[in-house]
C-alpha cells in the first residue's frame, strides 16, 4: 500500500525572517495555538508508537509539503526530493521507538530529512547541474514584476553554491523559521555551530550577490 498518496508539487512559502538576524534567534513566546499544536503532536506520536496507521497518515499529510520544500531546497532538485522524503517517512515509521521526546517531533523528523538529503548528495551519480527554480524570496531582492523570475533563478543558483551543511542551516532558519535550538537539534550540532554556520552561509550569499550586482553594473 502506498501511504504517501499522489505526487505533490513543492509549494514554497515566504521566508520567516530577513537575512538580518536577531540575537536570540527565537520567537518571543509560544502562543496558545502553538501549545495546543504541541500537545496534539504528542498524542499523534503516542498513537504512531502503538502502530496506528491512521495517525501516521495524519502525520504524513501534515508535514509532507514542508518536508518536500526543505528537501528540494537542500538537494536543489525537486524530483530527488520526492524520493528522499518518502525514504524519510519510512525511516520515521521504522525508528519511531528511538524518539526520546527531548525535542519537538517535527524537529526530530527534520533531522531525518536532512540526513537523508546529505546521504543522497554523497551518491556518485548525483547530477549537480540540475536546476530547481525555488520560490525563495529574500528581503530586498524583489525589484519589479519583470525581473522577479530572473531574481528567483539567481537566488536558486546562489543557494546551490553554498555547501549542503551551511545551506541546510540557512534554509531552516530563513525559510522554515526554526530557532537556533531547533536547528541544532535537527542537525545534531551545538547552538554555537548553528550560529557560525548561519553567519558563514549569509556571508557567502551576500558576497556572491554583491559580485552579481557588480557584474550587472559593468554590462
Amino acid at each position: 500500500m502506498n501511504v504517501f498518496g499522489k505526487r505533490l508539487a513543492v509549494e514554497p512559502m515566504p521566508p520567516h525572517s530577513e537575512l538580518v538576524e536577531t540575537n536570540s534567534g527565537k520567537p518571543a513566546g509560544l502562543s496558545t495555538a502553538s501549545l495546543v499544536e504541541e500537545r496534539e503532536e504528542e498524542v499523534w506520536v503516542e498513537r504512531i508508537c502503538q502502530g496506528d496507521l491512521e495517525a501516521f497518515d495524519h502525520f504524513i499529510t501534515r508535514y509532507r509539503e514542508r518536508a518536500l520544500r526543505l528537501a528540494a531546497l537542500v538537494l536543489h532538485d525537486s524530483d530527488s526530493a520526492e524520493d528522499v522524503v518518502q525514504e524519510a517517512f519510512l525511516r520515521v515509521y521504522g525508528q519511531i521507538g528511538q524518539y526520546r521526546g527531548d525535542c519537538r517531533f517535527y524537529t526530530w523528523f527534520y533531522r531525518i530529512v536532512v540526513r537523508c538529503c546529505l546521504n543522497r548528495m554523497r551518491v556518485p551519480y548525483w547530477k549537480r547541474e540540475r536546476e530547481f527554480l525555488s520560490e525563495v524570496r529574500w528581503e530586498g531582492m524583489r525589484s519589479c514584476p519583470e525581473t522577479e523570475t530572473e531574481a528567483r533563478f539567481t537566488v536558486s543558483q546562489l543557494l546551490a553554491g553554498i555547501s549542503p551543511p551551511l545551506r541546510a542551516a540557512l534554509l531552516m532558519r530563513e525559510v522554515e523559521g526554526m530557532d537556533y535550538a531547533e536547528i541544532a537539534a535537527a542537525l545534531e550540532i551545538p547552538v554555537g555551530t548553528v550560529r557560525s554556520r548561519l553567519n558563514a552561509a549569509r556571508g557567502q550569499f551576500r558576497e556572491m550577490w554583491r559580485q552579481i550586482i557588480e557584474e550587472a553594473n559593468h554590462v
